[in-house]
């Protein structure tokens, strides 16, 4: 595998994803064939936040008698997936409800935990339909979705999460706490927090997106010491629409579906490998939904201030680069800010703010990420495809075939061109970062630029 620091200077927010090479004739699982009469149906659903990626990996993917599709979490359109073998009928794919959903007619799921759940709804089935969905795509870990049991975890790049505006009156950095004090409205109006005077409007995403679950768990605490979501964020009712307007719930990482009218108040969570990525694609309307057409107002990512001085600057190391997205001057890029970047800070001296590492992401098992008072900031999350081994080895073969691995350290193992470092460059162009292949405990015996967690 190329070095990631070499590969991040050249294509790093690329205008177009990276093409994906193809692979004839590819191998499920060493050893492993086929069996189905008809060609192969592999399907996966869930998180908008990594559909981008997974698209142009499944559609750049051949293999013998298989076929690819990734399923958009809000699509426009029907999507009609053809039936195998293991799914009779196969399934279509509608934006809203189609009159009476059956195992063959769906609405698309949207987000991390949507995917999820209909993958287990299908591996649960007692009928032929067991891998109508093979893969889930997830922002988020849970130990009960989709199946305690049979749930398969192959995490292949990292994100991290932060805030984001439309708003001039926002500052360009606030502290955790005071995140947290926006959304429990304690904070209404931008001049409490360091901005310039003018109201505050909340936004999230849909209850079903993985970004919000690692929002509220990573940002606003919901997940440290057990305290509970209803706690870390009251309910509308409880702090009433005057001072403390109403949560507006859009699609995640969208801040074109900002209402016009809130545009210099909203504060929403955001991406950073999806902001990165649409500022690299800010030319094309249907990638950058960053805000408006025509608008010329664009949500920018904030910073989380985690200096010992707070918001006032002095003697601070950390303020101008607090953030998740960095300026790459290598290739004139916003990208993830990763270990061995050039920053534009303005400043000299200042050494860069806080880096995307995985030694910094949260793991299984744990509250919060292992987050210091030097190291960084506590937003950084694995993406992952999700298996579910109740879908039949078959399926299960050619879905692990194409996003997971062995995880055995004898490196005899099946390794995906996931989770070898062939697409290492379609990680980086979508605006995430890449894993190394250093072996990493039990997640990682193979040495594999992916991690395995089981359920």
């Amino acid at each position: 595998m190329k070095s990631s620091l070499l590969k991040r200077g050249l294509i790093a927010g690329s205008a177009i994803i990276a093409s994906v090479a193809t692979f004839g004739a590819l191998v499920p699982q060493a050893g492993a064939a086929i069996t189905a009469q008809t060609p192969l149906q592999i399907t996966a659903v869930g998180s908008d936040t990594t559909q981008g990626v997974m698209r142009a990996i499944l559609a750049g993917t051949t293999t013998t008698n298989v076929n690819y599709t990734n399923v958009d979490a809000y699509i426009t359109s029907n999507v009609v997936v053809p039936a195998d073998d293991f799914c009779d009928g196969g399934v279509t794919f509608s934006p809203t409800a189609p009159g009476t959903v059956t195992v063959n007619a769906q609405v698309a799921p949207a987000g991390s935990g949507a995917g999820r759940t209909l993958l287990n709804s299908y591996a649960g089935n007692v009928g032929n339909y067991k891998a109508c969905v093979d893969i889930g795509r997830s922002s988020s870990y849970s130990a009960t979705s989709p199946n305690a049991g049979t749930g398969e975890y192959y995490a292949y790049a990292l994100d991290a999460v932060s805030w984001a505006t439309t708003s001039q009156n926002a500052p360009a950095s606030l502290t955790a706490a005071q995140v947290r004090g926006i959304y429990q409205c304690t904070y209404t109006d931008w001049s409490e927090v360091g901005g310039t005077a003018g109201p505050i409007q909340r936004y999230m995403p849909p209850s079903t997106s993985g970004t919000r679950d690692f929002f509220y768990d990573e940002i606003l605490g919901a997940d440290s010491s057990g305290v509970s979501k209803s706690t870390v964020l009251p309910s509308n009712a409880t702090v009433g629409a005057g001072a403390c307007p109403a949560i507006k719930i859009i699609e995640e990482n969208t801040a074109n579906l900002v209402d016009k009218a809130d545009y210099n108040k909203a504060i929403m969570p955001y991406s950073g490998g999806v902001w990165s990525y649409q500022a690299a694609n800010s030319t094309n309307p249907t990638i950058d939904k960053r805000g408006r057409t025509g608008s010329g107002v664009k949500a920018r990512m904030g910073g989380l201030n985690r200096s010992a001085y707070a918001l006032t600057g002095s003697g601070d190391t950390k303020v101008k680069n607090a953030n998740v997205v960095a300026w790459n001057t290598g290739d004139g890029a916003w990208q993830l800010n990763t270990p061995g970047l050039t920053y534009v800070s303005g400043n000299a001296s200042d050494p860069g703010g806080f880096v995307v590492d995985e030694a910094y992401a949260k793991t299984r098992g744990s509250f919060v990420s292992p987050v210091t008072t030097s190291n960084t900031f506590p937003g950084i999350r694995f993406v992952f495809n999700v298996l579910d081994t109740r879908i039949g080895a078959t399926s299960l073969a050619a879905a692990r075939a194409v996003v997971g691995f062995d995880n055995v350290a004898s490196g005899s193992g099946y390794r995906s061109p996931l989770c070898n470092g062939d697409l290492e460059g379609t990680i980086l162009s979508a605006g995430f970062a890449a894993l190394p292949s250093s072996a990493g405990g039990n997640d990682n015996l193979a040495a594999a630029t992916c991690r395995k967690w089981t359920i």
